[in-house]
């Protein structure tokens, strides 16, 4: 795996020019904010008391402050989960610039409140969204993806832990969920999709969806969703996992301070034999260090480093085996944030850099490709508050993304994007925020503006708590795939006069307050999708495959939620459902046929059990026909899945023990597919022992 310094140097050189260039002379407070715990607490409020300065902590609970150096000032340090703090700054300064925060009690979940190094402003739009912690729920195996079915989320599985592992947008396309690392996007510029098998379980704690469109504030993909996934915090454990597939896994990570820098660093080792069919072999290896260095010039800088090397064999569906194919994937991500806060506003800069190695072998198709791919972005944001009411956040962001494959050449694509958002508080109930942004290619040509109004209604008297009402334009651009493959044996060829897909969406969303002494909670929420200019590989008069935007379609979404806390019982019970509605609008053979993948009615049940140390936790999930061609009849039969998972956690000395367990497809459903000839594992068990200080 090696690094691709070329454009990571330049990125590092800018943001220390931008340190020497912005030095300031008044006195710069630092300090950290941590919980009980002694971990930092992310985005905690921090201010000077009869004063007007202010800032935030950052994802390690860090923050900046420019003061007037009297160390008799108060501060002020505030956040929503947390026992609000009021110190002297000569009292801080004795404690090494650590302020502990005592945690709320709450009767509900503390609220969380985090945000992304790549992008942490976009994400606090008041627009409707779900959110999971996902380091309470044990993984059997080691991909993300099973979690996100706490998201109502589904996961397009190819089958066991070699298989590939999508997501799927109301739309039909995974290619129209933006997925995103910390805020940097993932999906692959030369085929559209993220593939979570190769992105370990271990490495995050949180993960928020965003349904509808978001191309006004993140560009390409975001025409379904956009799924963010969050790192999780420096900590310091070692795990142990084993499980049936002949599954064996140990992770760990090391957090220290050397002054005012903090470090971590965070391994994980994964394999499995996958014996349930031949040849579905897996074993990864990743590292993740992450680095919150000492401010200078008024810049507090992080940066984030994930490295994996995933090898698996590949084997294929039942009706077509590849009993010898396999895949080698290096993966790196690099991330680089700094921000600051003048009297001008707050400013952060980021720059992240994303490299792919694919290589795929089919020996008895006499298949032998490697695919590279880069994707190299900067990013300016200023915000600046002209008043309490209202706030602008202008946003500038350049990209270069390159392909090296055998089948898709050799390509170079520079965009760039230029974005505003607005935040409007009108009185204390009601929130506006209209943001715009305009993305540009030097491929096409294309110059393509999008748009977005978000609402958010909080009445104080009321059975309803809040309602989350956007709308907006999106788009997605053709891959490299898609503008350039050309199959070696002539079946399949790329087109260059592609043109972006296009698309529309509403939503809403609607949470009433708690009833029955706080134990029941409800909220209810409908999308409107319409999606235009489709890319569709289809076969010309010669029988060559080539992509056409020749489809249309709409799609329709309502979901329900439940919440129940009964007082009497340490239990919480969560219930939803999701009815979809979607069909081709396009002329053809296929018009008022519904999209591909995508269920009619889906449901889900979760009943959480906490009692002293103890935390068991069962989840049910169930999905209806889905079709998975245009032919008559082609339907996947309902999708059932029961899962269950305990925990117990107790003291030793100073170190905290935890011990997992669980059970996948307890029910040993029989052939279970989500992805049709391609059935997944049926019941199987695993158990892990972890240390943490």
């Amino acid at each position: 795996m090696t690094p691709h310094f070329k454009y990571i140097f330049p990125l590092i050189i800018g943001l220390a020019i931008a340190q020497i260039l912005t030095g300031q002379t008044t006195a710069l407070l630092i300090g950290w904010v941590t919980g009980p715990d002694g971990r930092g607490i992310p985005y905690a409020n921090v201010y000077l008391k009869d004063g007007e300065a202010g800032t935030t902590s950052d994802r390690e609970g860090r923050f900046i402050l420019q003061t007037d150096g009297e160390e008799s000032r108060k501060l002020l340090i505030s956040h929503s989960a947390f026992q609000p703090v009021e110190i002297s700054i000569q009292e801080m300064n004795r404690l090494g610039g650590e302020i502990t925060m005592e945690i709320k009690t709450y009767r509900f979940d503390p609220v969380v409140v985090y945000g992304n190094l790549y992008n942490r402003e976009s994400l606090q739009l008041p627009v409707s969204h779900r959110a999971v912690e996902l380091q309470k729920y044990p993984a059997s195996g080691n991909s993300i993806g099973e979690k996100l079915d706490r998201l109502g989320i589904q996961v397009r599985d190819y089958g066991g832990p070699a298989g590939l592992k999508t997501v799927s947008s109301p739309t039909g396309y995974s290619e129209h969920i933006l997925v995103m690392l910390d805020g940097f996007p993932l999906n692959s510029p030369q085929n559209g999709i993220v593939d979570f098998s190769t992105l370990p379980a271990e490495f995050f704690s949180h993960a928020e969806f965003y349904p509808g469109q978001a191309s006004s504030l993140y560009g390409s993909h975001a025409v379904g969703g956009t799924l963010n996934l969050l790192p999780a915090a420096g900590r310091n454990f070692l795990k142990f996992r084993v499980g049936s597939l002949g599954e064996q896994g140990t992770s760990g990570e090391s957090t220290f301070r050397v002054g005012e820098m903090s470090a971590s660093l965070h391994g994980n080792r994964f394999e499995s034999e996958g014996n349930y069919r031949e040849n579905n072999q897996f074993a990864q290896d990743a590292v993740v260090v992450k680095l919150t260095l000492p401010a200078v010039g008024g810049w507090s800088v992080n940066s984030y480093l994930l490295a994996s090397l995933t090898e698996r064999g590949i084997p294929g569906s039942v009706q077509y085996p590849s009993p010898s194919a396999y895949k080698n994937n290096e993966d790196m991500l690099l991330l680089v944030s700094g921000r600051t806060v003048s009297r001008w506003g707050y400013s952060e800069v980021y720059a992240g850099s994303f490299q792919s190695d694919e290589h795929y072998t089919n020996p008895d198709w006499a298949v032998d490709s490697q695919h590279k791919t880069a994707n190299n972005r900067l990013r300016l944001i200023h915000r600046s508050q002209p008043d309490q009411n209202f706030t602008n956040t202008v946003s500038l962001e350049v990209a270069q993304v390159d392909v090296k494959s055998n089948d898709a050449g050799k390509h170079v694509m520079a965009t760039g994007a230029a974005g505003l958002l607005s935040q409007i508080r009108v009185g204390s109930q009601l929130t506006i925020s209209p943001s715009v942004r305009l993305d540009w290619d030097d491929h096409s040509d294309n110059k393509i503006a999008t748009g977005n109004l978000a609402l958010l209604w909080s009445p104080e008297e009321s059975m309803v708590q809040s309602v989350a009402v956007s709308g907006g334009t999106s788009y997605r651009n053709p891959t490299f795939n898609d503008l350039f493959w050309e199959d070696a044996m002539g079946y399949s060829k790329g087109n260059p006069d592609l043109i972006p897909e296009r698309g529309m969406s509403s939503n809403m969303k609607v949470d009433l307050r708690p009833i029955l002494e706080n134990q029941l909670q409800f909220s209810a929420g409908v999308s409107y999708f319409i999606t235009d200019n489709l890319i569709q590989w289809a076969p010309d008069d010669a029988w060559v495959y080539s992509p056409q935007n020749i489809l249309k379609s709409e799609s329709s979404v309502m979901r329900m939620s439940a919440q129940f806390l009964p007082n009497s019982l340490p239990v919480v019970i969560r219930l939803g459902t999701e009815s979809t509605e979607s069909q081709i609008l396009s002329e053809g053979n296929d018009k008022g046929k519904s999209l591909l993948y995508v269920p009619p009615t889906s449901l889900w049940a979760e009943v959480e059990l906490k009692l002293g140390g103890l935390a068991a936790n069962l989840n049910v999930r169930s999905l209806g026909e889905r079709r998975y061609s245009y032919g008559e009849g082609e339907l996947l039969r309902p999708y059932e899945r029961m899962d269950g998972a305990l925990n117990y956690s107790f003291s030793v000395s100073q170190f905290n023990v935890n011990l997992e367990g669980g059970v996948r497809n307890m029910l040993d459903t029989k052939d279970l597919q989500s992805v049709y000839d391609y059935p997944e594992p049926g019941r199987t068990i695993f158990m892990a022992v972890g240390l943490e200080l």
